[in-house]
Formats: structure tokens, C-alpha cells, sequence
């Protein structure tokens, strides 16, 4: 399979794994910056951004890119819920921005490893990185 072929299937896999992520880290509320936004607004928004950025990261090719995808999903999503979160829900309360981190990071550590779990054995099923061939080559 080409690198191309591979690195579309991951993008696109990543892409509905990431959207069902935020539905599940915070799957209701209005955003109170401008008080219409749904989740749906979000995904519509940041999911495009990840696709096209997985797609080029899978496309350097070299020995660690199953690794380094999944640590730019980890922190791109880590990023999108906290100013989801921050948006939907901590705006309509008083968090302080300690509590909106710690918050975030108890319920991210969750739904994130959960949604991690499929990507990667895809990636390996795939072989897009072969880390442990490469590293044995050398």
C-alpha cells in the first residue's frame, strides 16, 4: 500500500475517532462567545485542521511517524477540549484557570486514551511507522 493511500486512511480514520472524542469529552452546550455555536460548529471547525496535519505528518514517512501522530492527536485534542470546555461549559461558571487544566486533564486523559487505542493498532495493522522493523534494521 502507498504512503499516500496509508497516510489518507489514517488522517481520515483520526478525523471521525477525534470528532467522536469532543462528542464524548463534552457532548452538549451552547458556546457563550457568541451564544449559538454548537458541537457540531466545533468539529466543522477543528477536524479539518487535524486531517490535513495528520495527512502531512503521515506522509514524512521516517521511523517514528506512528508515534509522533499520536502524540500531536493527544495534544491537538488536548487543546481542542480545553477551549471547548472553556467555551461551553467554564464560561457559564466560576472556574478559575487552575480548575479549567485540572478539569480538563482528569476527563481528557480518558476519553483521549480511549480513542487512541483504535488509531494506533490501525496504524500498526497498517505498518505506516514499522518502528520495530526500522529500529532492528539499524
Amino acid at each position: 500500500m502507498s504512503t499516500i493511500k496509508k497516510s489518507l486512511i489514517i488522517s481520515l480514520v483520526s478525523t471521525v475517532i477525534g470528532a467522536i472524542q469532543m462528542a464524548i469529552f463534552l457532548p452538549d452546550g451552547v458556546s457563550c462567545l457568541d451564544g449559538t455555536s454548537s458541537l457540531l460548529d466545533g468539529i466543522l471547525f477543528f477536524m479539518p485542521i487535524q486531517l490535513v496535519t495528520v495527512f502531512i505528518i503521515g506522509l514524512v514517512n521516517k521511523k517514528v511517524t506512528d508515534y509522533f501522530i499520536l502524540a500531536f492527536l493527544l495534544i491537538f485534542w488536548f487543546f481542542i477540549n480545553k477551549y471547548e470546555f472553556t467555551s461551553r461549559h467554564a464560561c457559564w461558571s466560576t472556574f478559575s484557570d487552575i480548575e479549567i487544566l485540572k478539569t480538563v486533564l482528569l476527563k481528557s486523559l480518558l476519553t483521549c486514551t480511549i480513542c487512541l487505542f483504535p488509531i494506533y493498532f490501525l496504524m500498526t495493522k497498517l505498518g505506516l511507522g514499522k518502528v520495530e522493523k526500522n529500529l532492528n534494521k539499524d
